[in-house]
């Protein structure tokens, strides 16, 4: 079966990640703003809109930059996918599952899973923005990566099961 070469690719910051993040908290306000003129509320309905409205922007600015992996490399070694952190704070190399959240083209934004020895899905699931500029030599066999099947392997029984 087909697999993608070796490839190991730097992950950046994304920098659009905080204007999104404004973005939507500033369209969130204006669709309050026109809940309140719409229907004529006043008073305790008022205020705990605007109390909820303003706890779900806190907590989702305080949520959301938690969640970006950045200062390291995303690798597939024709097998599987590693993560390699820059920081000593963390192990070196790190399994994980890796699937498109979005594709644009000269960007993609891929959420990150680490896994255990076995290989299933543990801890939190992180995103990773690469972009073409970073690497764009290895930028053609990264997106080959990303879209290539798992190999498989032949059970005793007779059916296929996925190696990670």
């Amino acid at each position: 079966m087909y697999n993608a070469p070796p490839v190991v690719y730097p992950v950046g910051r994304f920098v659009a990640g905080r204007i999104l993040l404004v973005a939507v908290c500033g369209l969130s306000a204006v669709g309050m703003v026109s809940w309140q003129v719409q229907t004529l509320v006043t008073g305790p309905k008022l205020w705990a809109g605007w109390w909820m409205w303003a706890t779900c922007a806190l907590c989702a600015a305080l949520w959301a930059p938690r969640q970006a992996l950045t200062q390291g490399r995303l690798g597939w070694s024709g097998e599987s996918w590693f993560w390699q952190a820059d920081s000593d704070t963390v192990e070196p190399t790190q399994a994980v599952a890796v699937s498109v959240g979005l594709d644009t083209g000269q960007g993609l934004l891929l959420w990150v899973q680490p896994l255990d020895e076995q290989g299933r899905a543990q801890g939190r699931r992180a995103s990773a923005w690469v972009q073409a500029g970073a690497m764009p030599s290895k930028w053609h066999g990264f997106r080959c990566a990303v879209y290539s099947r798992p190999k498989t392997e032949v059970l005793p029984d007779g059916r296929l099961q996925e190696r990670v």
